[in-house]
């Protein structure tokens, strides 16, 4: 069989082109691989010039805020043109037209050709010709790919195929390892932010609890002044009543991180100081969990520490007795109810000056429950029930 006289060229370009082939599947796993962009921009460069068979190539990105592309990889280069070497991004540049136009750009005989600046450090290597193509994602250039040849060359169709499916898969690689890093940027981003979050509300709990701490010694110097006993009576009052609110912020700055206040662990905590009161009166309390906003939690605490404190106060002149703690939580209607009874004399009639259930009725109202002093055959019993969010 007669051979055409052109078999040997079209044998020579599809050999090109399953070595084309090859060299983009490579590049494809090797990018899968490869999680440092430095890595993959090197990687591409060697690619690029191991399939078009040249000696120098590189990549360029382009920043906008300086209006230059900088040339981040490459071989063939000598030292001081990879991350140093800028280029202009003008249609004059070989790669800033590729860059503006989105399209591959060809120049074979780039000292000669007065559509082109030719660069100080094309020259400084002998470069003649040039094949650029961009490197884009999202609609955006993010650089510009390039291979330069000291011999005259011109750069066959073949090649701008090859090179631009490179840079699109360069492009896709680089996508992928800049929203990783975005996406990791903002998780450590929210760790810090959380971090200091939480810094800042331990510095707020230590400069309340420093508040309280002073409210407290002023209250403490101004009782030792009194000699009327009703007037020193009061200043106890006020100092208990705000020792019940510091115990709040004490709550909440064990939990930074939550704007809840656990109304089991404050009650306890409040209803444990109570019981050193009076070593004779036991305080009993069967607490259920729930969290309550800071503002319902020291309501219902305030409650607790009035009803409790009267109690221990009043209700046992032979100084024995119990008083009982309850608060249960029902998921299902969201309602809470907290019951405060002893065992001891009964209420009995007002005491001149008390404003303690005046005090008590005011803070129940505020959380939306009502109070109410339930019959029983020996002591007191009080229950306040209200809708624990609202």
């Amino acid at each position: 069989m007669t051979k055409k006289p052109d078999d040997a060229p079209t044998a020579a370009q599809l050999e090109r082109v399953r070595r084309y082939q090859e060299i983009l599947n490579d590049f494809g796993r090797a990018v899968l691989e490869t999680k440092q962009l430095n890595q993959l921009l090197h990687l591409a460069c060697v690619q690029s010039a191991r399939g078009i068979g040249i000696k120098h190539t590189k990549v360029m990105r382009y920043r906008p805020a300086k209006g230059d592309l900088l040339v981040e990889a490459g071989v063939g280069w000598k030292p001081g043109v990879v991350g140093h070497t800028r280029l202009g991004t003008d249609v004059a540049s070989a790669p800033g037209r590729a860059l503006q136009s989105r399209q591959p750009v060809r120049v074979d005989d780039l000292p000669n050709d007065p559509a082109f600046r030719y660069s100080p450090s094309l020259r400084d290597h002998g470069i003649v010709s040039v094949l650029n193509v961009p490197v884009a994602m999202d609609g955006v250039v993010w650089g510009v790919l390039e291979v330069d040849s000291d011999i005259p060359r011109h750069f066959a169709e073949d090649d701008v195929v090859f090179l631009s499916a490179l840079a699109n898969i360069l492009s896709l690689a680089i996508q992928g390892i800049l929203h990783e890093k975005r996406a990791e940027d903002a998780t450590a981003r929210a760790l810090r932010d959380a971090e200091r979050q939480k810094m800042l509300m331990r510095e707020l709990a230590h400069r309340d609890k420093n508040d309280f701490q002073m409210v407290i010694a002023i209250l403490l110097m101004q009782m030792g002044k009194q000699q009327d006993p009703e007037a020193v009576r009061g200043f106890k009052h006020c100092i208990d009543r705000v020792s019940a609110i510091s115990m709040a912020h004490d709550q909440l700055a064990m939990r930074p991180d939550q704007p809840t206040i656990d109304i089991a662990a404050y009650l306890e905590a409040l209803c444990g100081n109570l019981r050193h009161r009076n070593g004779g009166i036991g305080v009993e309390t069967r607490i259920d969990s729930a969290q309550l906003t800071h503002e319902r939690a020291v309501s219902l605490g305030l409650i607790t520490n009035e009803l409790v404190t009267n109690a221990l106060k009043y209700a046992f002149p032979d100084g024995k007795g119990t008083v009982r703690v309850e608060f249960t939580a029902d998921p299902d209607s969201g309602q809470g109810c907290l019951i405060v009874a002893d065992d001891g004399i009964g209420l009995g009639p007002p005491r001149q000056g008390s404003s303690g259930l005046t005090l008590v009725r005011g803070l129940a109202q505020q959380i939306g429950g009502s109070v109410e002093q339930e019959p029983v055959e020996h002591g007191t019993t009080f229950r306040i029930c209200f809708l624990m969010v609202r």
